[in-house]
């Protein structure tokens, strides 16, 4: 089987579809190249015989056409050097005997064939010397004036064949145009799948850290409560396993909505279930306000009814702030404020900020980075910002700009909030 990188092969089409080359291993090529050989010497001995040419001459004229013949062969591998020989074989046939047309006609095939091969520059200054000799020999066998139509004729032929030779490999440069076209626009299309499915990775790894970070939080401080109090205090003990329970219970349920949602194919739509938005707010206040952490509230503005998109993307980013605040923050509280503007909604949640025991600087736990990667992406997504820094007096804040439809992401949501290129420390 052909493939690229085999002789006579460019971009899976054959460079030369008549001529074989000795490395070529098509056999219809080889076998015409045989056929138009042999019948180079069988013709011309033909035609002496024909006009009954004296013997010393046939033999002399079929040696020379033999020659000619075998070197037709090799047409696909080295037309230029076979059109030289075919031109001084019909030279040297026209000083033994007379003017041959077989002879000729093998050096027409060879004109084609360096047009159909070879560079145009190339095919040009071959043609031109072509139809020089053959011309000079053509009216040799002539009488008459220079402009004999039988001496002529022969350069007709030999213009002929370079335009033919030329239109077949105009033609075969404009599939393998196109066959480079289809193979960049396979690669294109691997690239876009490639990119979609990381795309998507993102976004499911986005969602289950965004699903299981909360209710694991709860979960942590429950089960610390749980344990402190095993053996004096039995209510205690109780009400923090109820929560542990709850909270296991609504991180199953909603990473059974996650699943739903991935296996559910286009046709039968990405779920019945509402995704979470604002609305789900109070619900999460009160799962903190069971850890013992509190919330302080405060909302301006007229609230807007937003696209299920940017709202679901504000709620995660208030889920994932709060959850931030209860685990790595001071003081047990936060203030969570929300402004309704004409265009946006403005979310922003401050908390203490812990220190170590030297007071040198700010105690963060180790944390893999993923809270904050997920929230700058959902505000971005929106054509929202994000910033997240701690303030002068103690306190770290995070502060998004989610808009009511999403729009253009802006390069700022791409840009930590410490400057282009070092993105803002995540405290999750």
């Amino acid at each position: 089987m052909a493939t690229a990188g085999t002789p006579g092969v460019v971009d899976g089409l054959r460079a030369h579809p008549w001529f074989a080359g000795p490395d070529d291993d098509r056999p219809s090529p080889k076998i015409g190249n045989v056929l138009v050989g042999a019948a180079v010497p069988i013709l011309s001995l033909a035609a002496s015989l024909a006009r009954d040419a004296p013997t010393e001459r046939i033999v002399l004229t079929v040696a020379i056409a033999l020659v000619v013949g075998i070197a037709l062969c090799w047409l696909g591998r080295w037309p230029v050097q076979v059109l030289g020989i075919t031109l001084a074989a019909t030279v040297v046939g026209l000083v033994v005997d007379q003017v041959h047309p077989v002879l000729v006609a093998a050096s027409e095939v060879a004109v084609f064939a360096v047009a159909s091969m070879r560079p145009r520059r190339v095919a040009l200054v071959s043609t031109a010397v072509s139809s020089v000799v053959l011309f000079g020999v053509a009216r040799a066998g002539v009488a008459g004036p220079v402009t004999e139509p039988r001496a002529l004729i022969v350069v007709v032929w030999t213009v002929l064949a370079f335009a033919m030779g030329d239109a077949v490999r105009t033609q075969r440069a404009y599939m393998a145009a196109l066959a480079e076209r289809a193979r960049r626009a396979d690669e294109t299309k691997e690239q876009e799948a490639r990119a979609r499915v990381a795309e998507e990775r993102v976004r499911i790894a986005r969602e289950l850290h965004d699903v299981v970070a909360h209710h694991i939080a709860v979960i942590n401080v429950h089960a610390g409560l749980a344990r402190r109090a095993l053996g004096r205090d039995a209510a205690t003990v109780d009400g923090s396993l109820a929560h542990v329970q709850g909270a296991a219970q609504s991180v199953l349920e909603e990473l059974g909505t996650v699943l739903r949602v991935l296996r559910a194919g286009e046709a039968e739509g990405a779920g019945t279930e509402p995704a979470p938005g604002l609305a789900r707010v109070p619900e999460l206040l009160a799962s903190l306000a069971s850890t013992g952490f509190v919330v302080r509230t405060s909302t301006s503005g007229r609230p807007r009814e937003m696209d299920q998109t940017c709202d679901l993307a504000a709620f995660r980013i208030v889920q994932e702030s709060l959850t931030n605040a209860s685990k790595h923050g001071s003081g047990g509280q936060a203030d969570l404020s929300l402004a309704y503007a004409d265009d946006a909604l403005t979310i922003d949640v401050r908390n203490l900020v812990r220190f170590d025991p030297t007071g040198a600087r700010a105690a963060v736990a180790p944390s893999s980075g993923q809270g904050l990667i997920g929230m700058r992406e959902r505000a971005g997504a929106c054509g929202g910002s994000l910033r997240v820094h701690p303030d002068d007096d103690g306190t770290f804040r995070v502060t998004a700009v989610i808009p009511y439809r999403p729009t253009t992401p802006p390069e700022a949501a791409a840009v930590g909030a410490d400057g282009p290129g070092r993105p803002a420390r995540d405290p999750s």
